[in-house]
């Protein structure tokens, strides 16, 4: 499958050469070397063309709204959902969605790489992938004082979704006292260097917290990893292993610990380094392990739209 590598726009790209900074995204352009694909401007793209695109960032939001109208696959690239802790070596790269939203099984995975790359090539594929990113488990402690952990959404996420973060999550917060009287508290979106200094973990680590509730952070995946259940309410790389109804926070799903390993090895499929994007397999994993989604937007909880 050829691609589109879509980068920010020339205009853009001259602004940063005057101010020292790289031209071009280097993910994008590694990505676009990698896959054989075509590199290209933001001003260059079009809907005429059906072309997959690939975009990074939710600065592309425009032009992935384009491609859903225009039934036209894509991938996105942005944060990995682990391994990140002191810099971001790795990132995610999703087909038709901002986040991995399928699982697939230890067996369903081999299945489908060796079905791509033949028994010849499959084998050194395992073997170049590098091993599971886990966390230490945490057995999971029950108190009835515990708290509720809110992690709201940027608006620069709900630019995509539609609405304003704000006001849905102080609707989200009046709705969930209407459900549990445990007390809750909002953990606010920080910079980079405040996160690694204080991450969700840290902060899991210290309190009593019931579960955490978000829209599409992959602190829900943190979370779980934590022993801490997670309710998810929007597009989420989590959800397999979440509780997906906000009307069960008092008592919300939790995975066995092969789920939750069997569900981190499959992202772990789905989320590269730089130099992996080099590579040319790359593409062909995420299209043997993703392809079957199809592009589509979200449709916010009407119950806490604005």
């Amino acid at each position: 499958m050829s691609y589109r590598c879509v980068d920010w726009s020339v205009e853009k790209a001259n602004e940063r050469v005057k101010n020292g900074k790289n031209e071009k995204d280097p993910y994008i352009e590694s990505f676009s070397k990698g896959s054989g694909g075509k590199y290209i401007n933001e001003d260059t793209f079009t809907t005429d063309d059906k072309t997959p695109c690939v975009f990074r960032g939710l600065g592309k939001t425009h032009l992935i709204h384009d491609c859903i109208k225009n039934n036209i696959d894509y991938l996105y690239i942005d944060t990995g959902y682990m391994g990140n802790n002191l810099t971001k070596q790795y990132h995610r790269i999703a087909f038709n969605n901002l986040q991995t939203l399928n699982h697939l099984s230890p067996k369903e995975i081999k299945d489908r790489i060796y079905a791509e790359f033949g028994d010849t090539i499959a084998p050194i594929v395992f073997n170049t992938k590098r091993p599971l990113v886990r966390w230490n488990l945490q057995v999971r402690e029950e108190h009835k004082n515990k708290k509720i952990l809110v992690v709201p959404p940027s608006q620069k996420v709900f630019n995509h979704f539609g609405g304003d973060a704000k006001k849905y999550t102080k609707h989200l917060i009046e709705k969930i006292k209407t459900i549990s009287n445990r007390e809750i508290i909002t953990r606010e979106k920080m910079s980079r260097s405040q996160r690694v200094d204080y991450s969700l973990q840290d902060q899991l680590r210290k309190g009593k917290y019931h579960c955490i509730v978000t829209f599409n952070s992959i602190a829900s995946v943190e979370a779980v990893s934590m022993g801490v259940p997670a309710v998810v309410l929007g597009p989420n790389a989590g959800g397999f292993i979440s509780e997906l109804n906000l009307n069960n926070i008092d008592n919300p799903y939790f995975p066995n610990t092969q789920d939750i390993f069997d569900h981190l090895e499959y992202l772990k499929w789905c989320q590269f380094t730089g130099p992996e994007m080099l590579r040319p397999d790359t593409c062909k994993i995420i299209k043997c392990l993703q392809g079957d989604e199809r592009p589509q937007l979200f449709k916010i909880n009407e119950e806490f739209n604005v």
